[in-house]
């Protein structure tokens, strides 16, 4: 395996069969915009990225779930603005001016996850070494990537929400639709 390509090994879920698991053979190159929440490093496939914002207040959004901090008004859509520092398990987000929003496709809905820096994009080289046990317990995580400076997850937009979330999304954007209307 050459330098580059032995740096960037990309780990894969064991029995990735699930959705969104890592299918592609270890030469694929998965295109990523890599950010920092909570101290960390995680990354989402570039596919599903619409575009990041600053920072702002979100209006609430009754009948959500926790993970759900409420809703914007982007360019006319609809956001719901999501807790990723508490899904990452690095404690609730109290969003500040310093912070992003990394708007993203997460299965039908149109999401912003609060970041507190989008370092860019980035191309993760997939391989097949192994799972670390703790990488590998949080379940909208798809692969860990290793770099040359650190350790990258790369989360699977398709299972960020667990299903009684999604539900529970649609429900309050749907009532929040009939109640602008």
């Amino acid at each position: 395996m050459n330098e580059q390509a032995s740096a960037t090994s990309m780990l894969r879920r064991p029995g990735g069969a699930g959705a969104g698991a890592v299918q592609q053979g270890p030469q694929d190159a998965l295109q990523v915009l890599e950010f920092a929440c909570g101290g960390r490093r995680f990354a989402v496939p570039l596919a599903c990225v619409r575009r990041a914002v600053l920072s702002a207040q979100p209006d609430p959004l009754p009948g959500a779930s926790d993970i759900a901090l409420g809703v914007l008004d982007i360019g006319g859509e609809t956001v719901t603005v999501l807790d990723f520092s508490r899904r990452a398990g690095c404690g609730p987000t109290v969003i500040h001016p310093g912070q992003q929003f990394l708007i993203v496709e997460l299965g039908g809905f149109l999401c912003a996850f609060v970041v507190d820096a989008i370092t860019g994009p980035g191309v993760a080289m997939r391989g097949a070494d192994g799972w670390p046990g703790e990488v590998g317990a949080a379940g909208f995580v798809d692969c860990a990537v290793h770099l040359p400076d650190g350790l990258c997850l790369v989360v699977d937009p398709a299972r960020f929400l667990f299903d009684e979330e999604q539900a529970q999304l649609a429900l309050a954007l749907e009532e929040l639709s009939d109640e602008r209307h």
